[in-house]
């Protein structure tokens, strides 16, 4: 009896701790289709994706940075608006998603030139902000409803007309703050203001891959030999979010995708992708170690779908993702 007894005891304890377990529901984002390749492969190497603001479109560049090539995702229609060196990194969509603004470089021998310029995707045009000059170590960003381009050159900060003029109500939600790196310290400025704002909050450390929240209330940022970390513009609530790389914002706010790679001192041996919770919770681990080295995430504007490049192939995927 008394060995039945404790039979029966295990028996409804097992049936309570798999009711129990088939109820929990873990947070975090999950991957739910099968990853669907846009472009490259087969020797056309295509890499750091960025969405348009409407998500219509995705614009994207080539080895070593060189050229900047739009997709449209409907149509299926590519174009190639710029072949120059450097012109894909840290290029960025204005805000109506008609132009595009970049820091593009050319060569003398050895010496490298570098200057702002926009591409007007509407209009099949471009034209440079700036001259060529030696030292431009920032990147540029668009400001003021897109009418405005600014630049942190090293010394100071420089604001250009963009050449772009903007519609009375995109004018009227105009973004006024400048975010930038200002010699591996984080700073804020006011369009209207000589006031800046120099954020250490790490003391003695060097930033960077600086990106700001979409409602602007936030910032997260990489420290040079160390983790990622948000905090809130004001430099309040400063959170280690851990190891990752290049952070990207979910459109609310409220998580970023991130990726985490190692290396042998040549190549990168190991890339996968992660979403986290700005509070450092829900962590997620989204792809699988040693398949595709996947690189560079960003969200899309709906929050439904992210965008990568893998290591090996050079290809630039799109996955649907759901909490």
């Amino acid at each position: 009896q008394i060995l039945e007894f404790v039979m029966k005891s295990l028996g409804y304890l097992f049936m309570f701790l798999t009711m129990t377990y088939a109820q929990i529901v873990y947070p975090g984002w999950k991957i739910v289709s099968r990853p669907i390749k846009l472009i490259g492969g087969e020797g056309e190497v295509y890499i750091r994706p960025v969405w348009s603001p409407d998500g219509s479109s995705i614009a994207f560049t080539g080895p070593r940075y060189r050229g900047i090539w739009v997709l449209r995702l409907e149509s299926g229609n590519l174009k190639q608006i710029s072949d120059e060196p450097a012109a894909g990194f840290g290029f960025t969509w204005s805000s109506s998603g008609e132009a595009i603004v970049s820091r593009v470089a050319k060569f003398e021998g050895i010496r490298r030139h570098n200057a702002v310029k926009v591409f007007d995707i509407q209009r099949d045009k471009s034209w440079r902000l700036s001259e060529y000059r030696t030292k431009m170590p920032g990147l540029a960003r668009w400001i003021d409803a897109d009418e405005k381009v600014y630049l942190f050159n090293g010394r100071e900060l420089e604001i250009f007309d963009s050449g772009i003029k903007a519609t009375a109500l995109r004018r009227a939600s105009a973004k006024r703050q400048m975010y930038y790196l200002d010699n591996g310290k984080i700073a804020i400025s006011q369009i209207d203001s000589k006031i800046t704002n120099v954020f250490d909050p790490l003391e003695g450390k060097r930033y960077i891959n600086l990106v700001v929240s979409p409602d602007e209330s936030k910032i997260a940022f990489e420290v040079v030999g160390s983790n990622f970390f948000v905090m809130k513009v004001d430099g309040a609530e400063l959170t280690d979010l851990g190891i990752g790389y290049r952070p990207q914002w979910s459109p609310d706010g409220q998580y970023l995708v991130y990726m985490i790679s190692k290396d042998d001192g040549h190549q990168i041996t190991q890339s996968d992708l992660y979403t986290i919770k700005v509070d450092s919770s829900e962590k997620t681990k989204l792809t699988k170690t040693n398949d595709q080295l996947e690189m560079n995430p960003v969200w899309s504007p709906d929050g439904r779908k992210i965008l990568f490049d893998t290591y090996l192939e050079g290809a630039i995927y799109m996955i649907e993702v759901t909490k």
